[in-house]
C-alpha cells in the first residue's frame, strides 16, 4: 500500500506542445507498483491550458477545485466544468483544457498504465510555457 499527501509530491511543469501555466503531480505511478492505472493531479493557473490533443486510451477526470473550460474541438465548443464534475474522455476524442484570466483549476486524471500504443497527437506546435514558479519552489525560496 502507498499513502501520500499531494504536497509531498513534486509538482512538475507540463512540457507538452502548447501547454501553458500547467503543473502536474504523479500521485500514484508505475514506480509505486501501479500496474493498471495511474493517478495524476493537474493544476492550471490563470490563462492556463493543455492544448487540444487525442490519444489511443480513455481517461477520467474529476475536478477538485476551481473551474476550467473543457475544449471539444470536434463539437466546436468549450464547456465549463467545476468542483465535483466528473468527465469521461473516450479514446481518440480530441480534448483540451483552458482557464480564463480569473480562473484556476485543480483536477485529477486517471489513465491506464499501459497505453496502447503510447502516442499523443497534439493539435498545437507551440512550445509549452510556464511563467510562475511552482509552489514548492516558491516555498523553498521563502525559507
Amino acid at each position: 500500500m502507498k499513502r501520500v499527501h499531494r504536497t509531498d509530491v513534486k509538482a512538475e511543469v507540463v512540457r507538452e506542445p502548447g501547454a501553458k501555466e500547467a503543473l502536474h503531480r504523479k500521485l500514484i505511478d508505475t514506480p509505486d507498483g501501479a500496474d493498471r492505472f495511474v493517478l495524476t493531479e493537474f493544476e492550471l493557473a490563470p490563462n492556463g491550458s493543455t492544448p487540444p490533443h487525442y490519444h489511443e486510451w480513455e481517461h477520467e477526470i474529476y475536478v477538485i477545485e476551481g473551474a476550467m473550460g473543457l475544449v471539444m474541438p470536434e463539437q466546436g465548443r468549450t464547456e465549463q466544468v467545476g468542483p465535483g464534475d466528473a468527465v469521461f474522455i473516450p479514446r481518440n476524442e480530441p480534448h483540451g483544457f483552458v482557464t480564463s484570466p480569473d480562473q484556476t483549476c485543480r483536477f485529477l486524471v486517471v489513465a491506464p498504465c499501459e497505453r496502447p500504443p503510447v502516442r499523443n497527437f497534439f493539435l498545437s506546435e507551440d512550445p509549452y510555457e510556464y511563467t510562475r514558479l511552482p509552489e514548492y519552489a516558491a516555498a523553498q525560496e521563502a525559507k
